[in-house]
This record gives C-alpha cells, structure tokens and sequence, in this order.
C-alpha cells in the first residue's frame, strides 16, 4: 500500500512538473503583403502566474491617396513598436497563445489595449515544416460599472474572484475567473485550432514552443 500511494505522488509531482514549465519563446523576422517586421517573445508558466513579455516592431505601407484626392500619389512607411506584458499562456502540442497589457508603444492609442501572439513551432532544421504566428491587438472592455441584484441589499457577487481549474487534469495552472480575471480578449478566447497562421520563412527566424 505504502508503494503505491508513493508511486501516485509521483505521478502527481510529474503532473505537477510538467504543468509548470509550458513555455514559448522565439525570435524572428517577416514579410507580409504590404507590412514587415519582427517579433521577440519569451513566455512560461510559473505555478498559477503566467509571465514573460512581447515586443513587436512592424513598417507598414500607406498610401496617400486621399478619398478626396487631395493627397499626393504613392504610399509612405509608418513604423511603430509594441511592448506587452504576459498574463496568459496557453499551450496545446506545438501551439501556443499568449496575450498580455501592451504596456509601450510609440503609438501612443495602443497603449493599454489587450494583445494577442498565437505561434506554432514546426520543429527544426531546414526539412520540418515552417513555424507560423499570427498577432492581433483589441480594444480593452473593462467594465464601468458593477453589476447587482437590486432585490438583495448588498449584494456583491460580482466582486467575488476564483480560480477554475480542470479536475481530470493533475496540476492544471487554471485560469482567474470573476473579478480578477484579466479584462478583454485573454490567450483563453479563442482555441489554438482557430487560428489562422502566416508561415514564418526558413532562416528568418526561430520558435520554440514546450508543453
């Protein structure tokens, strides 16, 4: 009985283990329609506080034709970088979400909204299959106001914060529901299927990403 019981505790610790070191990491340039640039992120879970930091810099083509047009002909380049702060991993096979606070900006509008970095790790060497990664920024839709029930005086459910973790899942980091819970677009919004992703070319660039 005693060697069972300290078999399943190990199997706990290597749950638990295992849990805690998801990660994704990267560095590398690309090449889109009409923008370029590159990202930097390094991204992991510690126990129940995912944390780490994204920073993007694009030049994008404009063109300067106005609707009216009274603008002159051709396009111009515009540059702006981002920096976020990492509050949410999500990692499933060789895909990985990580969304954050875009904490700097030299747009300025930007600063403050929710970002979200979705990547896939193709593997390595020249022959595995490309790496791919697609971003998005969203507006943030905190609320303004509490919700409560006005037939009990007092009421503060929405105030309440909990951890929701899978059960059937040893160690699960689970994510903050209720008040505390990350406002706007988190890694948790959208499957790791449900993403869309641009290739990423051979020798521009590497992603990593452990589960």
């Amino acid at each position: 009985m005693a060697r069972t019981r300290a078999g399943f505790l190990f199997l706990l610790l290597l749950a638990s283990v295992s849990a805690s070191a998801q990660s994704a990491s990267g560095d590398f340039t690309f090449a889109l329609p009409g923008a370029s640039g590159a990202i930097q992120f390094n991204a992991k879970t510690s126990g129940n506080a995912p944390k780490g930091h994204i920073s993007f810099t694009a030049t994008q083509q404009v063109s300067n034709d106005a609707v009216d047009d009274s603008g002159g002909p051709g396009t111009s380049s515009q540059t702006a970088t981002i920096g976020v702060t990492v509050d949410c991993l999500k990692v499933t096979g060789n895909r990985a979400a990580m969304s954050g606070v875009v904490t700097s900006s030299s747009v300025p509008g930007y600063v403050g909204l929710r970002a979200i970095l979705a990547v896939e790790d193709g593997g390595e060497g020249s022959k595995a299959p490309r790496d791919g990664f697609t971003w998005g920024v969203y507006g943030n839709n905190a609320a303004t106001w509490t919700p409560s029930d006005a037939e009990v005086p007092g009421d503060n459910g929405a105030m309440f914060s909990w951890l929701a973790t899978d059960f059937e899942v040893p160690g699960d980091a689970g994510i903050q529901v209720g008040a505390n819970a990350p406002t706007g677009v988190t890694c948790q919004s959208f499957g790791l299927a449900a993403y869309t992703l641009d290739e990423v070319a051979h020798g521009a660039g590497n992603i990593q990403v452990r589960q």
